[in-house]
């Protein structure tokens, strides 16, 4: 059905026009009535009727005023005028605003019937064109996708063809991709929104055709890029036709047939994906054979567990001492390993998730329950995944982590000792060992191991087995069986602990549980 809006402050006629045409007969419904025209302003925001019928004076606001104001909010409605005698000249302004019909009153029925199926097949002829649109943009839009990613059997001779049938048979065409960044809403509606503001100039400028696939908007150029300039001048373009959405760019360069765009394509994903890697840029990247991008096919072997157990305890007590100073260092260790395992961009991102999620907990474990499922942290961790450069997420990384140093931070003299002491006994069941205290503290193993020496009179090893031992007595006396209590304490072969459980009592653990219970 039609739909269609009446507006006249006078009830009786309002009431008539309802009852006396036959609207669905003709296939029209009233959708609503309004006595003036801010009311019908409204009502057409809020419905959008394809066809009003409007008095030409009312109060508050005119018929007259009405069309300007419908006019300049861009709403497609057919109108038709209604007015008495002396209002004839006052008419004629509307006019200018394109409405379709002009009746005086009283109103004709027979002259209104005419009116409105005249306007009925013209609606019709609309709607038709418009599904015409919508099923060529659709052949086109397929024609395109056909050309990035052609079928195995299509040979060169089909792709000509296709870019023929697209409109699309230049000397030259170059692929330039955009992917939103930083995306709120949906990216299906940024890629939509995206499109809508990139159409309509492309194709008023003839310099190209446009189109989403997958998750970028996708531009067939029929001019090449040539150099850093003009690639620096197309992403201004770019930036002042997007306005202040956040985008990155790549081309794959210019190629000369049909049957090669998927090849330029093909490297416009391979900038992009590059660019995770790079500092960022105001131009139109473009890929570098020189720059080695990982494969996501080499990401799949496991990160080793010494390793991201290492680089958890060093991160994990630098922040348990406070020592913020090799926050950097550490992290930028972390990443140079990523790096030579040929992460990609994906894996790097999960591979610091893990490490900050495990460091955390570490933290939450040992008594800093103020940071425990706060939403700063949600935040911070599920925010990993959404960065668009390597060099931010390890800046964000950084801030958070001295945050969390500063937090934790001992105070006095004697610094290193109590930071030593503090991750003896606060973490004797870790795999501890004075070469990661000393990286973690920035010393010498040696320096470092003379200095506990020298503060405490124990050798740093001597220490750490009388801390355990002390801690497994408690445990044992709890009724804690002994291969548990070896792990509990930091010993991975029970056999080991036995040996050092009876150098520092006299006794096995098996020995001393049956004499304290």
């Amino acid at each position: 059905m039609i739909k269609v809006l009446i507006v006249d402050d006078e009830p009786k006629l309002r009431q008539g026009l309802q009852t006396l045409i036959p609207w669905r007969k003709l296939g029209f419904e009233v959708i609503a009535v309004a006595a003036n025209g801010e009311e019908a302003l409204s009502i057409i925001a809020e419905k959008q009727p394809d066809i009003a019928l409007v008095d030409i004076r009312m109060p508050l606001m005119d018929g007259l005023q009405l069309l300007q104001a419908v006019s300049s909010e861009g709403y497609r409605l057919h109108v038709i005028i209604l007015s008495g005698y002396a209002d004839f000249e006052y008419a004629k302004q509307a006019i200018k605003y394109g409405v379709d019909g002009y009746l005086l009153k009283p109103v004709d029925i027979q002259e209104m019937t005419h009116t409105l199926e005249r306007i009925r097949e013209q609606i019709e002829q609309e709607q038709r064109q418009k599904e015409q649109e919508r099923i060529t943009k659709a052949d086109q839009t397929w024609l395109l996708h056909r050309l990035l990613v052609p079928q195995y059997t299509e040979d060169f001779i089909a792709l000509r063809n296709i870019a023929l049938d697209a409109g699309m048979f230049w000397e030259s065409y170059e692929i330039v991709i955009v992917r939103p960044q930083n995306a709120n809403v949906d990216l299906s509606d940024k890629l939509h929104t995206f499109l809508n503001k990139l159409k309509p100039s492309l194709e008023y400028d003839g310099n190209g055709v446009v189109t989403v696939f997958s998750s970028y908007i996708v531009i067939f150029l029929n001019q090449p890029l040539r150099g850093t300039k003009s690639r620096q001048k197309y992403y201004q373009w770019l930036k002042q036709t997007l306005g202040s959405s956040e985008f990155i760019a790549a081309t794959g360069g210019a190629v000369s047939t049909p049957e090669k765009i998927h090849m330029s394509f093909a490297e416009a994903e391979s900038a992009l994906k590059q660019a995770f890697f790079h500092e960022k840029e105001e131009s139109v990247r473009v890929s570098s054979a020189n720059c080695r991008v990982p494969n996501a096919m080499d990401t799949r072997n496991s990160l080793p567990d010494e390793m991201m157990g290492e680089f958890t305890l060093r991160l994990y007590y630098s922040l348990d001492t406070g020592n913020h100073k090799m926050i950097r260092p550490l992290l930028e260790q972390a990443l140079s390993f990523f790096l030579a395992q040929k992460y990609d961009e994906t894996h790097i991102k999960e591979s610091f998730f893990y490490l900050c999620h495990a460091v955390v907990h570490k933290l939450n474990i040992h008594s800093y329950t103020h940071w425990k499922e706060t939403e700063k942290i949600s935040h911070f961790l599920k925010g990993i995944f959404a960065y668009e450069y390597l060099t931010d997420l390890l800046a964000e990384i950084d801030s958070f982590l001295m945050m969390l140093a500063k937090d934790t931070a001992p105070e006095g003299k004697e610094k290193e000792l109590k930071m030593m002491i503090s991750i003896i006994h606060n973490h004797y069941s870790d795999p501890l060992k004075l070469e990661t205290l000393a990286g973690t503290l920035n010393y010498s193993t040696a320096h470092l191991g003379q200095i506990f020496k020298n503060k405490t009179g124990e050798y740093f090893n001597t220490y750490l087995d009388k801390i355990r031992i002390q801690k497994a007595k408690e445990l044992l006396n709890q009724g804690m069986r002994v291969y548990e209590v070896s792990e509990k304490v930091g010993y991975t072969s029970v056999n080991y602990f036995y040996s050092k459980f009876k150098k520092y009592e006299g006794c096995s653990p098996s020995d001393f549980k049956i004499h304290n219970l």
